[in-house]
């Protein structure tokens, strides 16, 4: 499971869903929930975890060719190839992040290491979780269950 932590930058909600901009260091990444959770709010410190087969890769430009608003560009650190999968570990502005691929999609776009390839994340796959105080269960408990 890949984890990054990052701060909600801005809650816009609908009556269908929310779209939650968190930033990560310098990137900025949109999440798409049916609606904001309760405990969350701009300014929160929160912990994004995305797993490794919800990652897609690409090279060359995805500039206009993609729906997918959240990319990471990165180098391609090491890699390991099953028979039919491959585990992919690309250094990326955000850190480290794996990411789950077929190998016939890895030889068929002749990866390697050092290469260049973004990385493509949904903004429905990413899960967000608090950031909580863990010195007090009343701090806890009060972050998870606060009304607005």
């Amino acid at each position: 499971m890949n984890a990054m932590f990052a701060k909600v930058e801005e809650i816009k909600s609908d009556e269908f869903f929310s779209c939650i901009t968190i930033r990560v260091k310098d990137t900025l990444f949109k999440l798409l929930k049916t609606e904001a959770p309760k405990w969350l709010h701009i300014g929160d410190e929160v912990e994004c975890r995305i797993q490794e087969a919800a990652i897609s890769l690409c090279t060359g430009s995805k500039e206009g060719s993609v729906s997918i608003e959240n990319y990471l560009s990165g180098e391609l650190q090491h890699f390991r190839k099953g028979v039919i999968l491959s585990e992919v570990s690309v250094d990326t502005p955000c850190g480290v992040m794996n990411s789950l691929i077929t190998t016939d999609a890895f030889e068929r776009m002749k990866l390697c290491e050092g290469c260049a390839v973004t990385l493509l994340l949904k903004a429905v796959d990413i899960k967000l979780l608090p950031v909580l105080d863990t010195t007090s269960y009343e701090k806890c408990k009060d972050k998870l269950y606060q009304v607005n």
